[in-house]
């Protein structure tokens, strides 16, 4: 079997060195992601043959992520069905989009079954629609934006160390107003990597900021470049008792650190209606199809 190990805060370098090699635009190859969810997922590694395999579990289903090197893609892949057999588990790899389902097809031809997952695809937005929010199908964001800046004393600000602690109280305050993050489970999931994501925030090369209203620390974004041309943004959060405070975050934050990328990664929707709903009305310029792989002989 693969010698999968878990994740540290150690193995950031050897990680993302692998990451950076490529140009896939998807969340799941972030290095911060994959060490803040670790929880969640379960997710081990190990780098053998010059190739980075990654495994973990979704939804109680153990699989893998699409390996990532640059040898030889069929021997890294027939490796994972070895480490499947031996497990006694079915092959599976996840968050595959049709550029590496293409790259699987290429190299074991007629092998693997794609099935795509409308919950799992990404929302990849033009950062200059997000900046500068132009046209009619904007108008509703921007009177969202009028209205914050006639309401409310406000001031955008990078995070640093020293308003992370304002940060997190921001997030007690939204865990409160939806119920507390102690019980549903995707909420204590979300609310341990928020803590590991500020706990490591500059090991971990994250880029944040946040909107100071009234005094306080009222909304923030956070995330990382993905490739050389996308700019992944993990987590944002407002309280809802401020008007307009997530649709001032998220063009603050397009416009003071995602200029410099064309485009901007705002993750998935999770399958559910009301985030679906809301990335939606921003219009993405990509919906990037993801999904899962099997071998064509196995149920």
């Amino acid at each position: 079997m693969l010698d999968f190990k878990p994740v540290t805060i150690n193995d950031k370098e050897a990680i993302q060195n692998f990451f950076d090699k490529t140009d896939f635009r998807n969340c799941d190859f972030s290095f911060s992601n994959i060490f803040c969810w670790q929880n969640s997922y379960n997710t081990t590694f190990t780098i053998e043959d010059d190739f980075l395999f990654l495994h973990f579990k979704t939804q109680g289903h153990p699989g893998y992520l699409f390996p990532v090197g640059e040898g030889d893609l069929k021997k890294a892949i027939e490796r994972l069905d070895l480490d499947a057999q031996e497990r006694e588990i079915p092959l599976r790899i996840f968050a595959v989009t049709q550029e590496m389902f293409d790259l699987i097809e290429k190299n074991m031809p007629g092998e693997f079954i794609y099935k795509k997952d409308r919950s799992w695809y990404e929302y990849i937005y033009s950062s200059e629609d997000l900046i500068s929010l132009v046209g009619k199908k904007y108008q509703p964001k921007r009177n969202h934006i009028n209205k914050f800046k006639r309401t409310y004393s406000w001031e955008y600000l990078p995070i640093t160390g020293e308003i992370i602690p304002d940060c997190l109280k921001l997030y007690r305050r939204w865990c409160a107003e939806n119920g507390g993050c102690n019980s549903e489970s995707s909420l204590v999931q979300e609310c341990i990597a928020t803590h590991r994501a500020f706990d490591h925030f500059e090991q971990l090369g994250l880029i944040g900021g946040a909107l100071r209203v009234n005094g306080e620390i009222l909304a923030y974004s956070y995330g990382q470049p993905l490739g050389k041309d996308t700019f992944g943004i993990h987590a944002e959060k407002s309280l809802y008792e401020i008007d307009g405070g997530f649709t001032m975050i998220n063009q603050q934050f397009a416009e003071h650190n995602c200029a410099d990328y064309p485009y901007i990664n705002r993750e998935e929707d999770l399958g559910l209606e009301s985030l679906r709903k809301a990335k939606l009305s921003y219009h993405p310029a990509i919906l990037l199809e993801k999904g899962s792989v099997r071998k064509k002989n196995e149920l």
